[in-house]
């Protein structure tokens, strides 16, 4: 509390705004009482709780209806960890040239992690409008500035670090902490893939590396382990797809019917373990991808599967 009549700089709670907040919370609570015993809340309604999708634990990517129908079929992100400032590309900023050489306002002798904060540094590229629509792009990107009446350039969005590993958690999965679903999980947990036979997610990481947090990019999180982005890798293509010599198809079928009986059965005596569900998941998965695998990668022929693709990646290649 801050009994003082002249208030503090940043007070951490006032009079004021305890009873705003203490009166709102009453009354939300009041709110949701009074509309669970008329039966009005979403849970009440639908019968079931909303927003979470019932996943059979042996068929964790068995497709499911959105809430309403979708304009996009396949979603790729291209993210480049370490690219480009946009200071020094399409973030024009007056302010920042107008301070170059002086201390952050505000910020003298301030001390982070990264040691003392030095001047403010103008970008060394200039800029200039481009386009029709005056669009201000650097000298460092000139053939992209080039195209500035065809991009559309987000200048709202902010992020809460400014280092690189927080940086990637806050980009895939919208904390800066680890431990949350990437973008790709929590699709593929809503949503699941109308095929059966290839990932729903998948991750394509820089052939020289992944990014500075690994697999953090595509991981579930608290979801399911199921739910991973499947790593491809240009420089480690997929190897076995095809069955050993002397195995005929017959035989190969009756196999994997046999393995498919035994998984079932030994998943009964764990139920509710999601780690060996998503396990067993993964291996039939992966026999099924031995047969759809040749087809999709053969350029030459038109690919029989569509291939559901969130990508976090370094550099942004496919």
């Amino acid at each position: 509390m801050n009994p003082s009549p002249v208030p503090a700089r940043h007070p951490l709670l006032n009079r004021r705004r305890f009873l705003g907040d203490a009166a709102c919370g009453l009354g939300a609570i009041a709110l949701t009482h009074l509309l669970g015993r008329q039966g009005l809340l979403a849970a009440s309604v639908s019968g079931k709780e909303p927003l979470r999708p019932v996943i059979p634990p042996g068929q964790p990517y068995a497709p499911r209806a959105p809430h309403f129908p979708p304009r996009a079929r396949n979603v790729l992100v291209i993210f480049c960890s370490g690219a480009c400032s946009h200071l020094d590309t399409f973030d024009y900023k007056p302010e920042l040239i107008r301070h170059h050489g002086k201390p952050l306002p505000g910020a003298e002798g301030l001390i982070t992690f990264q040691g003392e904060q030095g001047a403010l540094t103008r970008s060394p590229w200039e800029f200039r409008p481009r386009g029709q629509s005056g669009k201000m792009i650097s000298d460092l990107v000139p053939h992209l500035g080039a195209l500035a009446d065809d991009l559309c350039l987000i200048h709202s969005m902010q992020g809460k670090t400014n280092t690189h590993g927080p940086g990637e958690n806050f980009m895939s999965t919208g904390f800066t902490r680890d431990g949350f679903p990437s973008l790709g999980a929590w699709v593929t947990y809503a949503l699941g893939t109308e095929d059966q036979s290839l990932p729903a997610y998948v991750a394509l990481p820089d052939p020289r590396g992944k990014p500075q947090n690994s697999v953090n990019n595509w991981a579930p999180g608290f979801l399911p382990a199921a739910f991973q982005g499947t790593e491809f890798n240009a420089t480690n293509p997929l190897r076995h797809l095809a069955p050993p010599p002397g195995i005929s198809p017959r035989t190969d079928a009756a196999t994997r019917d046999f393995l498919h009986r035994l998984n079932a059965r030994h998943a009964e005596r764990f139920p509710g373990d999601t780690e060996l569900a998503a396990r067993i998941a993964s291996y039939e998965l992966a026999a099924r991808m031995q047969l759809a695998v040749p087809g999709v990668a053969d350029l030459s022929t038109e690919p029989p599967h569509i291939l559901s693709c969130t990508a976090p990646t370094r550099a942004g290649r496919r």
